[in-house]
This record gives structure tokens, C-alpha cells and sequence, in this order.
């Protein structure tokens, strides 16, 4: 849930003499995490600025403030890494989880404190990207960006034409309507699909409001970045000038 917070200076106040940003911009800067979970862990309680709980959306001098996540001192000196991981099934795209199963983290084992960007279900397999990178994370997530996402999608039933113009023109879920997608049909069960937005297990409940089961979930795009030749469970290092792509998105 985004919090919309009260009209605001911008993050950097910086002079000669005053070097101030937001806690929750330091935090991303040093590649904590999105700020989204930034921020629930100020609400939480767990970061401390001079051995205080830090508010949300305060400033401090990242020059003279001492910032901590739990009992971890925070820096900025953190080298902004980026992975790209072609997730197998059963995998968890999250840091951690509370029932012990394999995360993507597990996969990507790197010195640096990572985090997934985006969703993929415990059920689905393909593209994931793996960065420490604050900035990037938030681009790349927040839902006013539309960044397409490709899949490749199975299902157990014959598709119809008319459960192809749905998924174009926006599917009626609960509480909401899916903006309109790219479909193109392969065969009689299968289909490539684009999203410009990302509601949880969106393909899921968009195939069982128009009565079709799911049997497989691929993801081989996100935005410009395409997953390759990548097998199931590797993954690499995106390159620089995937980067620049992506941060221009």
C-alpha cells in the first residue's frame, strides 16, 4: 500500500553546509531495499537514527547520523549489483520465508543485500531481477511507470475468441478492472500475454473469472529486458547497457 505523504521539500536538501536527505531515500541509496519496504520498517520500528526510532520521512545528515536496521549500522557505500534469474517453480520471489522454503535470494547468493523486483508467484516460473539498487526497484514497481511484462501462458481448456478480446479490452476482477493487455493465441491452449500492471496473481484470477485453469506461468520479458537463452535456476549479470535501458524505462 503506498502512503501519500504531505507536500514536501524535495529528498536532497544539500549546500556547501547542510548535507540532508529523507531516511527513506538514504535507505534505498544504500540498497536496503524498495521503498515501499523501507518504510514499513521505519513504521515498524526497526531503523534507529543516534539510537532513536526514526519517523517516517524525516531528514538526516548522512555525513554525521548513525542509521540502523535492527542492530546493522547502514552505509551508502554499498556497490549497486543487478541480476537477472530465471526463477524455477517452487521458488519464493521474496528475501525470506516464514515457512523455510527456497527463495530467489537463495539462488542469487550474493555479498550484497538484494531484493526481487516485482512479483512471481510461488507457481510460476521465468524473469526475475535481482538489485540492490533503491531507485531501480521503485521505477520498475511503481504502477505509474506501466512497464510491460511478456508471458507465456497454458491452460488446461480450448481458448476462445472472445476470452482473447476480454483479456485485451480489461478483465472485471473483485474490486477492480485489468487494464487492456497483448494477447496473441498459440494453438488451441496457449497464449502470450503483456501486462501494464501488476495486481497479484493477476493472470491467475483474470483466466478464472473467464472460466479457464491455468496449467503453467512463464515470464520472459520485463520491459526492454528479454530472458534469453537463460536456463531454469541460472542466472547473470545484467550488463551496462541493459542497465541504462532499463533506469531510462
Amino acid at each position: 500500500m503506498w502512503v501519500r505523504l504531505p507536500p514536501s521539500p524535495p529528498y536532497f536538501c544539500c549546500t556547501k553546509f547542510n548535507m540532508k536527505i529523507r531516511i527513506n531515500k538514504y535507505l534505498a541509496n544504500a540498497g536496503v531495499g524498495s521503498r515501499r519496504n523501507n518504510e514499513q520498517d521505519i513504521r515498524d520500528g526497526k531503523v534507529s537514527i543516534n539510537g532513536r526510532k526514526a519517523l517516517l520521512g524525516e531528514f538526516i545528515d548522512s555525513e554525521k547520523d548513525v542509521i540502523k536496521l535492527g542492530d546493522k549500522i547502514i552505509t551508502q557505500s554499498a556497490k549497486p549489483v543487478y541480476f537477472a534469474l530465471n526463477k524455477p517453480l517452487g521458488i519464493i520471489s521474496s528475501v525470506k520465508d516464514e515457512h523455510g522454503r527456497k527463495t530467489v535470494v537463495d539462488i542469487v547468493r550474493c555479498k550484497e543485500r538484494i531484493f526481487p523486483v516485482g512479483r512471481l508467484d510461488y507457481n510460476s516460473t521465468g524473469l526475475i531481477i535481482l538489485t540492490n539498487d533503491g531507485d531501480l526497484m521503485l521505477k520498475l514497481t511503481h504502477p505509474r511507470y506501466h512497464l510491460p511484462k511478456k508471458y507465456f501462458v497454458e491452460v488446461k481448456e480450448a481458448i476462445q475468441q472472445n476470452q482473447l478480446n476480454a483479456m485485451e479490452k480489461g478483465v472485471r476482477l473483485e474490486d477492480q478492472v485489468t487494464l487492456p493487455a497483448e494477447v496473441k493465441r498459440f494453438g488451441k491452449n496457449k497464449f502470450e500475454i503483456v501486462l501494464y500492471q501488476g495486481i497479484k496473481r493477476q493472470i491467475r484470477e483474470m483466466c478464472i473469472a473467464l472460466g479457464l485453469t491455468v496449467v503453467t506461468i512463464h515470464r520472459t520479458d520485463i520491459g526492454p529486458l528479454n530472458i534469453g537463452d537463460l536456463k531454469s535456476g541460472a542466472f547473470r549479470n545484467l550488463t551496462n547497457k541493459e542497465i541504462a535501458v532499463l533506469k531510462r524505462c
